[in-house]
């Protein structure tokens, strides 16, 4: 305190330097606050910078050579895509030119298919089976004109699918019964490819029969303006063996055609009943009559109803060019233009 008193001007400019040192201790700890703040916000703002150009890579030209290579992998996959759908070894043309051809078509169709039923023993559920043709059998009324060509192409598939059913998945000394055939509404079909979506039921129409199925719009490969397709739906009752060459035959794929689904049930002897005498197989000792008591096997196989749906699949040709017309019309109202004017000029040239 004395030494406070003795000089307290000395004590005064100390006490100011404390307190301007204070001050700017302060001072500064609050500036570093303030630059910690604004490090940490750039850092966050390059941060996202950089995540940003990932999304949306530059320009650049190693970018835009990645985007070229990547069009050019997809149109091959695109390309071979195509290729494997339009050149199987069966092709569906020579439609019939009207009704009565398509009629008769179908007359043929049904005969074929019922010879075949009888001849390898498949039982069905009447006499006079219509597989999946029901509403023109009998008929005088044939499909439109416009529906010929779709109509056509499922009486071909269902051919191919059923012959395949017939002739090699029905096995010697195995009971098999065509429950049915199913096939789409071709109206509908069409409506849904002219408006651009898929329907989630068939529109009624005149395809309307106990033979019309619609298709699960979670099943199917139909995308339109890019997949056409025809879907159909057939059960059968037998073993697995069957069911097994059936898929063997359809993975050669002679016809584009796909399997969507397959389902499985129990099925009893009781249900291969039938009402049909022509077709009933001859004689023979059932599968599991076959095999005798001491070499029956430990686990027997057992019928089951089989019920598969698949798509004949159609990738439809681009459409051309929207300026393919207006630019032929431009160049013929040229070469118009251009001849009127040099018979002009002839004509005038000969006048003098």
């Amino acid at each position: 305190m004395d030494s406070i008193k003795r000089y307290p001007i000395l004590t005064a400019i100390l006490a100011l330097c404390v307190a301007a040192f204070a001050a700017e201790s302060y001072f500064l700890w609050s500036f570093n606050g303030k630059v910690a703040i604004a490090r940490n916000e750039r850092e966050r703002a390059m941060r996202k910078a950089r995540d940003t150009e990932k999304l949306n890579p530059a320009p650049t030209a190693a970018n835009r050579d990645a985007a070229a290579k990547n069009a050019d992998d997809l149109k091959a996959i695109l390309t071979k895509v195509k290729s494997t759908f339009q050149d199987t070894p069966i092709k569906i043309t020579d439609f019939p030119a009207d009704g009565p051809a398509m009629l008769l078509a179908i007359s043929s169709y049904e005969s074929d298919m019922h010879k075949k039923a009888t001849d390898r023993g498949v039982l069905t559920d009447s006499d006079k089976p219509t597989f999946g043709m029901a509403l023109y059998t009998g008929s005088v009324v044939a499909p439109p004109p416009e529906k010929i060509p779709a109509v056509y192409k499922q009486l071909k598939v269902m051919e191919y699918l059923l012959t395949h059913l017939f002739d090699n998945a029905k096995q010697p000394n195995q009971d098999m019964k065509l429950v049915f055939i199913r096939r789409e509404n071709v109206a509908a079909v069409r409506r849904e490819i002219a408006k651009g979506v898929f329907a989630s039921s068939t529109e009624a129409g005149d395809d309307s029969h106990n033979e019309i199925f619609t298709i699960d719009p979670a099943v199917t490969a139909r995308v339109p303006g890019a997949v056409d397709t025809l879907a159909f739906e057939i059960q059968f009752i037998s073993y697995s063996e069957s069911l097994r060459v059936l898929l063997e035959e359809l993975k050669r794929f002679d016809l584009p055609l796909v399997i969507r689904s397959i389902q499985v049930e129990p099925a009893t002897t009781a249900e291969l009943a039938t009402s049909s005498s022509s077709n009933t197989p001859a004689p023979a000792k059932t599968r599991s009559a076959a095999v005798s008591e001491t070499a029956k096997p430990v686990v027997a196989e057992n019928l089951s109803k089989f019920t598969l749906v698949i798509e004949y699949i159609e990738l439809p040709s681009p459409a051309p060019a929207a300026n393919a017309a207006p630019a032929a019309a431009s160049a013929s109202a040229s070469g118009t233009s251009a001849a009127a004017s040099g018979s002009a000029a002839t004509t005038a040239a000969t006048a003098h």
